[in-house]
């Protein structure tokens, strides 16, 4: 039996646990009867430094605003793709044609003021002044072509389509009762059959697209935490835990292969493990006002010992050694 999926009214917040239907800005705010996390903020904890975390949270007053690469904005325009074909797509992006004017120099823009723009300035103002209206994060015409391409081959990948083939973008949310605080998953896709799966689009940089590649991507950002966080969640709301959890990595080079990678339940428990350190971590900043930072404790240097008896024996030629 499909649970119910709950949508929530205009500021309200999530009381209880359950599946939501809220966009994706919502979930990453503070949309709960109390302090939340994703899995992001525990993944940031547990890489980087509580400072690093605190420094961009919702809850900081003094916090700082996180700029979007290019990377991660066509990673959030594929997963729209994925979500719900090209009208997904444009429904949060702005395409920008490849053939769009140039934005106006300073010199331009006086001139229009002084009524001395050329035919070619009023028409790059009328086009970016379209544009920059437009409420949709933008993509080009060129990045658009890309993201067809890689739908394609993902629609030809029968274990892509198992692994992705759920509800998309649903927010799974619960509270732990050890640290107080409301967790949050958003995987890709959830089915409830018993599947749970994200989708990674990867730029290989010149690296063969391989397992190799997929292995380190999930070392390096810790994505068997994420994949363990729905997980978690998927069984305190189910009651059942999911059949398989797994990533579906797709590289952004032609032919766009696909690699589908499951986490297996040895690493989901560990990952598990790892997630709930770090929300005792970061319930104790919380409580204790204090988020650690790099400089905290200055560091000393010193050469390798290898290093270090290279240089001793240079010295020792001059008779300068300490």
């Amino acid at each position: 039996m499909t649970p119910e999926i709950r949508t929530l009214a205009p500021g309200e917040k999530i009381s209880s646990p359950g599946f939501y239907n809220i966009p994706l800005d919502v979930h990453h705010s503070q949309c709960c009867e109390g302090v939340s996390v994703t899995s992001g903020v525990l993944r940031r904890m547990k890489l980087e430094y509580p400072g690093d975390v605190w420094a961009f949270h919702d809850l900081n007053p003094n916090r700082w605003e996180r700029e979007e690469t290019d990377a991660l904005r066509m990673g959030r325009a594929m997963a729209a793709y994925v979500e719900g074909g090209e009208a997904e797509v444009e429904q949060h992006f702005y395409v920008l044609p490849d053939n769009r004017p140039q934005r106006l120099t300073r010199q331009q823009m006086v001139a229009i003021k002084e009524g001395r723009g050329s035919k070619s300035a009023m028409q790059s103002l009328s086009f970016w002044k379209e544009a920059d209206a437009d409420p949709r994060d933008k993509i080009t015409e060129s990045q658009m072509d890309l993201i067809r391409d890689m739908g394609r081959a993902l629609k030809l990948d029968p274990a892509a389509q198992a692994l992705l083939g759920g509800i998309p973008e649903v927010t799974m949310a619960w509270f732990d009762e050890a640290t107080q605080i409301w967790c949050l998953s958003r995987p890709d896709q959830v089915a409830f059959d018993g599947f749970v799966g994200d989708y990674k689009k990867v730029s290989t940089q010149g690296q063969p697209f391989d397992k190799g590649i997929c292995n380190r991507l999930i070392k390096k950002h810790r994505y068997d935490m994420q994949m363990a966080f729905a997980h978690e969640a998927f069984e305190h709301l189910t009651g059942y835990q999911p059949q398989a959890v797994g990533l579906v990595f797709q590289s952004d080079r032609r032919p766009h292969f696909v690699i589908p990678v499951e986490v297996g339940e040895e690493e989901t428990a560990m990952a598990r493990f790892h997630n709930h350190q770090q929300l005792r971590r970061f319930r104790e900043c919380l409580d204790n006002g204090h988020w650690q930072e790099p400089g905290e404790h200055p560091g000393i240097f010193r050469w390798s010992d290898e290093e270090r008896e290279r240089i001793l024996e240079e010295m020792n030629k001059e008779a300068t050694a300490p």
